[in-house]
């Protein structure tokens, strides 16, 4: 949300509040006065916390991204190096795995072959 359009209508909103209650108040001048000082005040006070407020929250994503532009490149790198070693740790085995499916095929190959091939019957 645009900020000088939440003030803005948070400031059109006090305005039509005041007058609201100007020409539905029964007190007099000076009461609907003294009531719209106190207005203002707590309408200034409401706008000064909602600017602290929007400060925070600019603050909170500034270090978020400072944050995750310095935390990420190092989990990336702690993610490749974790990769990297799965890999030759596993690379042995995975030679092995190869060997063992040669040979089973192989083997496989030459019970084909050992095999006698039946023929079919004539009928």
């Amino acid at each position: 949300m645009d900020k000088s359009r939440f003030i803005w209508g948070l400031l059109t909103g006090a305005t039509a509040s005041a007058v609201a209650i100007l020409f539905t108040a029964p007190k007099s001048g000076q009461e609907v006065r003294s009531q719209l000082r106190a207005t203002s005040k707590t309408i200034k006070h409401d706008l000064s916390d909602v600017k602290a407020q929007f400060q925070e929250v600019k603050t909170s994503l500034q270090n978020l991204i400072t944050t995750a532009k310095e935390v990420t490149p190092e989990a990336v790198q702690g993610i490749k190096e974790s990769v990297d070693t799965w890999q030759k740790e596993t690379a042995p085995i995975q030679m092995k795995i190869q060997q063992d499916i040669e040979a089973i095929q192989k083997s496989m190959d030459e019970l084909q072959q050992a095999l006698p091939k039946k023929t079919p019957k004539v009928s």
